[in-house]
C-alpha cells in the first residue's frame, strides 16, 4: 500500500501530469484498509448528479418548460402603499385546541372516541348526515 506522497519523485511527476489534466478528480482510497471508499463513493455520486443536471439542462425539454413559465413582477402605479388585506373575522379567529371543551368537533374527535383508526365505522344513520343527504 502506497500513497501519493511515498511514491519516487519520477512517478509523483508522471501523476501530477495525469491529474493536471481537465476534469480529473483525484480521492485516495483503499480497499485494504477500506480508508478513502466512501470519499470516493460521495465524489462518484456527486458527479454523477451533476453530469445528470448539466444534460438536463441541455436537453431541448428544459426550453419548453422554461417558456411558458412567466413570473410576474408588479410595478408601482403611485405612491400609495397597499399592505395585505387580512379579515377581522380571520384576525379575530381562535386557534384549534384539542384541549378546549368548547372547540367544535372533528371527525378525528369521533374517530378517538369510537375506538380509533381502523375501528371507527361512520354511521350512515346518524343526525348529521341525514340533515346533509336528508
Amino acid at each position: 500500500m502506497t500513497r501519493l506522497e511515498d511514491i519516487t519523485p519520477e512517478n509523483r511527476a508522471f501523476v501530477d501530469e495525469i491529474i493536471s489534466g481537465e476534469g480529473v478528480k483525484v480521492v485516495q482510497a483503499s480497499c485494504h484498509t477500506e480508508e478513502g471508499v466512501m470519499d470516493v463513493r460521495n465524489t462518484a455520486c456527486d458527479a454523477l448528479l451533476a453530469h445528470r443536471v448539466e444534460m438536463k439542462l441541455k436537453g431541448s425539454k428544459i426550453n419548453q418548460i422554461a417558456n411558458r413559465i412567466h413570473v410576474a413582477m408588479p410595478k408601482p402605479r403611485d405612491d400609495i402603499a397597499r399592505a395585505p388585506f387580512i379579515p377581522d373575522a380571520v384576525k379575530t379567529r381562535k386557534k384549534y385546541d384539542p384541549n378546549d371543551p368548547e372547540r367544535r368537533k372533528l371527525e378525528k374527535d369521533f374517530e378517538a372516541e369510537e375506538g380509533g383508526p381502523g375501528v371507527f365505522n361512520i354511521s350512515l344513520r346518524s343526525e348529521s348526515i341525514l340533515e346533509v343527504f336528508g
